[in-house]
């Protein structure tokens, strides 16, 4: 019939034949009824073997490929059954291998989202960030923790594993084990709530001890000592050890010290709350040897005491359009001086006169200086920027004097005291001598 297919069937095999179609395509097919299960009507099957090329397929190669499959046929099979079986299999084998990425993409996801490491980071940023000791917690975090349990899952840290770091942090310095203790039982305090773990591994660890407060105070033989081997040092740690002591402020905030903070004309130097521990704007008047100082630090960016060509710290905050950071390494500068330093000067210096001590005991020194010299406690507190003591409770709510003239008056005699010290002669009569 015109407009309709054809089919040919072949003489020499039933059930194999050309079909021809109105366009005038020659395709090969085979039809058969497939046997069917008990009960079950009979169904008509339709192969395409291929369509007529005189190469690819022609009459010969067709029936050859039709004995094959009504051969199946014969023997009781289903071609075309075993072949929509075989593409369903292919598909549920196709989507079972893509569930089984989709799972194990989603474990990578939960595993890297419930990492030791990311997340501190989260409780960093969620929890910590804004608060007056966040900071220092953070510091902390990563120090100890993040360094040591850092690609562990947070569900896999134990009561063992936090009694065995604290322990060792605890040999090298008692405050920090407690510190990082207690940044600790946040972390986790924080993860239960958020159902990450179910029980925190601080439970039952005890805190470590609470130290016990140091009460170092420099000698004036010390002093002497350690302002001579800081002008071994070199630059940035000698100039920075002396501002230490002239200025009695924080390692951090001289270390960080900027040439924006600096007037020199008025002898000024005004910490920025964002670098000061109680966030408040602090201005230290600078005597006329700690401006010395200053003054012959080269300039080189924004920081009077930059890094030197060394790589981002891995959890420094960027700040934006600043590519320079201060010079960190307080405590490799410490050993340096306590080896080279003190070999270096040993002739000079009497050196077994010199007691361990750390940077902050440079600290309580001046503070204990300008005291012995006078100075009251409240103006002493002010100049070192506390926020407690005798400038707290009821008094730092409501006593809002600064002191300026006072505190100007305790750091330039202080820098006067401390220049008599180091050139071995009598301060003035106006300066009281430091207690040893």
């Amino acid at each position: 019939e015109k407009g309709k297919d054809r089919t040919i069937w072949d003489e020499a095999l039933p059930r194999f034949g050309v079909r021809v179609t109105p366009a005038g395509s020659r395709l090969y097919v085979v039809q058969y009824r497939a046997k069917p299960a008990p009960g079950v009507p009979s169904t008509t099957r339709k192969v395409t073997i291929g369509e007529h090329d005189g190469e690819l397929w022609n009459v010969t190669k067709a029936r050859a490929q039709a004995r094959k499959v009504l051969g199946a046929v014969d023997a009781g099979g289903d071609p075309v059954a075993d072949r929509i079986a075989k593409a369903e299999a292919q598909a549920l084998a196709k989507a079972e291998a893509a569930d089984r990425a989709a799972k194990a993409a989603a474990e990578a996801v939960a595993r890297e989202r419930d990492r030791f490491g990311v997340v501190a980071e989260r409780h960093i940023v969620a929890a910590l960030a804004g608060r007056r000791s966040g900071a220092e917690a953070a510091r902390h975090l990563r120090r100890g923790p993040v360094e040591a349990w850092g690609d562990r899952q947070i569900g896999a840290i134990r009561r063992v594993d936090v009694a065995v770091l604290v322990d060792e942090i605890r040999q090298r310095s008692p405050a920090t084990a407690r510190l990082t203790y207690a940044a600790l039982r946040g972390l986790f305090t924080w993860c239960i709530e958020r159902e990450l773990i179910d029980i925190s591994p601080c439970d039952y660890v005890k805190a470590p001890p609470r130290p016990a407060a140091r009460d170092r105070v420099l000698s004036d033989d010390e002093l002497r000592l350690i302002w001579r081997g800081a002008e071994t040092l070199g630059h940035p740690f000698g100039p920075i050890v002396k501002l230490l002591i002239l200025t009695g402020q924080r390692e951090a905030e001289v270390a960080g010290m900027t040439w924006d903070e600096i007037d020199i004309e008025a002898a000024t130097w005004i910490i920025p709350k964002e670098r000061t521990k109680n966030r408040r704007e602090h201005l230290v008047d600078l005597s006329a040897q700690a401006l010395a100082i200053i003054e012959a630090v080269p300039r080189a960016g924004p920081f009077l005491f930059p890094a030197r060509n060394a790589p981002p710290r891995k959890h420094a905050r960027p700040v934006a359009g600043q590519t320079a950071r201060p010079v960190v390494g307080f405590a490799a500068a410490k050993r340096l001086f306590d080896g080279k330093v003190t070999r270096k000067t040993k002739g000079a210096l009497s050196t077994a006169a010199l007691a361990p001590w750390r940077f902050h005991d440079l600290r309580r020194t001046a503070a204990t200086g300008m005291a012995a010299m006078g100075f009251p406690p409240h103006v002493v507190e002010r100049v070192l920027n506390h926020a407690s003591g005798v400038t707290g409770g009821l008094v730092g709510v409501y006593q809002r004097h600064e002191y300026r003239t006072e505190r100007k008056a305790a750091l330039v005699t202080w820098g006067e005291r401390v220049a008599a010290i180091i050139e071995g002669r009598e301060p003035a009569s106006n300066v009281r001598q430091l207690r040893a």
